[in-house]
């Protein structure tokens, strides 16, 4: 079972806790994409066919020229593999950033129902997106 660590907003992505919060994936292609990308991450860059590279290509895009932009690799991701949750937590991640909380709200609601495991996540990023709104 491969090992997805999210951090929104950065490219950090290798098997380790963060957060008290592990996030697998059951999906063996998924796993397939992530052995991948841990084994050469340059080589990995190169393949658009594959949604978690448009996912960290959107992270990057998120912290060197803002979410708005990121919101593109996103839906790419999304569309390559719609049952995919990583790039639906990422583009809520994006989404709550610019404040458009309802569209980054269903994107965590979709992100959970197709992996539960991103529960926790889902559950803190919507109260550190409320706490500062607050």
């Amino acid at each position: 079972m491969a090992v997805i660590i999210l951090s929104a907003g950065c490219m950090d992505y290798i098997p380790a806790l963060v957060n008290n919060h592990i996030i697998t994936d059951d999906n063996v292609t998924h796993q397939k994409w992530q052995s991948e990308f841990l084994e050469d991450r340059e080589k990995f860059k190169t393949n658009p066919e594959n949604p978690l590279e448009w996912t960290l290509k959107g992270m990057d895009i998120a912290a060197t020229h803002g979410h708005e932009e990121a919101l593109e690799y996103y839906d790419i991701a999304i569309e390559l593999d719609p049952e995919y949750a990583f790039p639906y937590y990422e583009k809520a991640f994006s989404l709550f950033i610019l404040q458009r909380t309802d569209e980054a709200e269903e994107c965590l609601d979709k992100a959970v129902e197709i992996n539960p495991q991103y529960k926790p996540l889902a559950k803190k990023l919507r109260s550190d997106f409320i706490r500062e709104e607050s």
